[in-house]
């Protein structure tokens, strides 16, 4: 059966939004929660909101700082800070469009020093991206380090 010229176009029409619905990534909130994904070296948190005003580096090594994490990213704490760890997280700060993010790489005791490796992501100036303001932001959680944090933004 031959359908009409212009029932043969809806697929078409509709295919390149349900192909541009399904490259969304998830969001960082699911039903107010956040879900944490595992990492190699500990648990993950990222998203492209967060209440972070300006950019920031935050290291939380006890119960205090980490609720104070916590409300810069605008959620409170999925959980309290287990015994032994600590968390380290990039704040981007506010940003224009879509198509920012931040994520830690690598976390190393040097010296005195706990160095952490952050990366960030730029859209291109021909990447179409969303005219949304978003504010990204990285959480890793880790097992504690004595150190002074000196955060070093990779290529």
């Amino acid at each position: 059966m031959k359908l009409p010229s212009r029932l043969r176009l809806i697929p078409l029409v509709f295919a390149p939004i349900l192909l541009l619905a399904g490259c969304q990534t998830g969001t960082d909130r699911a039903g107010g929660n956040l879900l944490p994904a595992q990492a190699e070296a500990g648990t993950v948190w990222q998203g492209n909101h967060s209440s972070a005003a300006e950019r920031a580096y935050v290291v939380a090594r006890d119960g205090a700082e980490w609720t104070a994490l916590w409300a810069r990213v605008g959620e409170p704490a999925p959980t309290s800070l287990p015994g032994g760890r600590m968390a380290v997280a990039v704040f981007l700060g506010p940003r224009d469009t879509a198509g920012y993010g931040v994520s830690i790489d690598s976390v190393q005791q040097k010296g005195a020093d706990l160095v952490v490796g952050y990366r960030e992501t730029v859209p291109g100036p021909a990447q179409a991206v969303a005219q949304s303001r978003t504010s990204p932001y990285a959480i890793r959680l880790l097992p504690s380090a004595a150190g002074t944090p000196k955060f070093v933004r990779g290529k």
